[in-house]
């Protein structure tokens, strides 16, 4: 499809994706959501396509959604709008490979879960994090699925209470990022990363980011016994054969990326 509130760039085998809303700090609408989510499911079998780089164009990395006045939306109008974020985040979920989160300014609101979404996360040392809904008057909601598994009460509350506003440094104490780096290095060690899944097995790839996907809500056995399923899966693919392969016959590996 033809977008409009995307721009892609590839190099060799790393998709760049900038959300290219800048007169509206890269705001999330219905339409970039949706841009998105069909962007990944094009993305999701193109063998060509090894990893994503999500971005901003200019100088938000995302600062939310963007529903409108709200005032003059009826109810389906907003659960449109909710569909479209609910739909992204999970499009992100289960996408069989790498996203990797380059925040080059600030992430806020839904623009903070988009980044806690994406499977790995670059920042500049310049940029922040918050989801400051309440400062407005207002209330995180959706966005604070994802922040909610991963930080502690007392965090979630100053963040989403107080409306604080975390430092790249601070984003990174808390589990939040991988790398901090100065501004104009984001994009270089977002696709650093990117390339080193340029060799690797996309069967893994996939099958790691499912099982971390569907251990979510399960206790400590089932995790463990999914995880035994997911090895079973993997060492009886293609793929999971040609680990063995490859080595014992001194080559490259050739990944099929069959899934079997």
């Amino acid at each position: 499809m033809a977008y409009t509130a995307l721009t892609t760039e590839q190099r060799g085998s790393v998709l760049l994706v900038r959300i290219n809303r800048p007169h509206i700090s890269n705001k999330l609408s219905i339409q970039c959501m949706r841009e998105l989510s069909s962007l990944l499911a094009d993305k999701a079998a193109d063998d060509a396509v090894c990893s994503v780089i999500l971005a901003g164009l200019s100088d938000y990395f995302c600062s939310g959604g963007e529903l409108g006045d709200f005032r003059v939306k009826d109810a389906m109008e907003v659960k449109q709008f909710g569909a479209a974020f609910i739909a992204l985040h999970t499009d992100m979920t289960i996408f069989p490979k790498p996203i990797i989160a380059a925040v080059e300014g600030d992430a806020l609101g839904g623009g903070f879960s988009l980044v806690e979404a994406c499977d790995l996360a670059v920042s500049a040392d310049s940029a922040a994090f918050a989801i400051p809904e309440m400062l407005d008057g207002l209330a995180p909601a959706m966005g604070l699925s994802g922040l909610y598994a991963n930080l502690t009460k007392k965090q979630i509350m100053s963040l989403g209470l107080l409306g604080t506003r975390l430092t790249a440094d601070q984003a990174l104490a808390c589990g939040m990022l991988n790398h901090v780096v100065p501004k104009d290095k984001v994009i270089d060690k977002a696709f650093e990363i990117g390339r080193f899944f340029a060799d690797k097995s996309p069967t893994a790839v996939r099958l790691f980011k499912e099982l971390y996907a569907d251990m979510g809500f399960m206790d400590y056995e089932k995790r463990l016994r999914l995880g035994q399923s997911m090895m079973l899966a993997l060492f009886k693919s293609k793929d999971g054969a040609e680990v063995l392969d490859c080595k014992e016959q001194n080559r490259a590996p050739a990944w099929s990326n069959s899934g079997r």
